[in-house]
């Protein structure tokens, strides 16, 4: 079934299987590029700032590095940090960074933001937003924290967990958009694809023609 109509086309500027889904889930096509850029705030930079900056550079990175790619080609990107008591936790690179960042979060409420950019190669225009997702863990006791970093799910995830795998145990309840901690809150980048007419939502007659 053809959810939507593609009047553009649309490359993804991520590796990230969990944003490929995201978009796989309503049918859309698309090509993907990893950008290369460094990740690193500057100085005192806001976690909202940084991540807003994240997903522009690696939008222009892909338009400026990928010269294969379409000239009319709308280009997403999109960044996402856990943040806590002043700090972004990024992937933990040993077991006890894993088990040091999932203590810090048991039984607290932190942030998720995600930024994301999405860039007309044509016209050089770009939309960029950040959402903003809090998640309250349960309290973790050490049989948990064990399993969980056991089966090694925490070392490729920022803050050391994935609420889509079973990184969802851990969770006792999130305020705000649930695709947001994810990857991208794709409820509303769908929207503003439609409202600039790069995608446009199939009919009715459309979707049972390909029944």
């Amino acid at each position: 079934m053809n959810l939507f109509t593609q009047n553009r086309p649309l490359c993804l500027a991520s590796s990230s299987p969990r944003r490929q889904q995201l978009l796989k889930k309503f049918g859309l096509q698309f090509e993907s590029r990893s950008p290369e850029i460094e990740e690193t705030p500057e100085g005192k930079e806001p976690a909202k700032v940084f991540v807003a900056r994240m997903a522009r550079e690696k939008a222009r990175e892909v338009k400026n590095t990928c010269t294969e790619l379409a000239e009319n080609v709308i280009i997403l990107a999109g960044d996402t940090i856990v943040f806590f008591n002043g700090q972004i936790l990024g992937k933990p690179e040993s077991i006890s960074a894993a088990r040091a960042m999932l203590a810090q979060l048991s039984g607290q409420t932190h942030q998720v933001y995600s930024g994301y950019s999405i860039l007309d190669s044509e016209s050089g225009n770009e939309i960029t937003d950040v959402i903003c997702t809090e998640v309250s863990f349960r309290n973790l006791d050490e049989n948990l924290l064990d399993w969980y970093i056991d089966s090694e799910e925490p070392f490729d995830k920022a803050g050391a967990y994935s609420i889509q795998g079973l990184g969802a145990i851990l969770v006792e309840s999130i305020s705000g958009s649930y695709s947001n901690v994810v990857g991208f809150p794709i409820e509303c980048i769908i929207p503003q694809m439609t409202k600039n007419n790069w995608i446009s939502f199939a009919s009715i007659n459309q979707q049972q023609a390909h029944l």
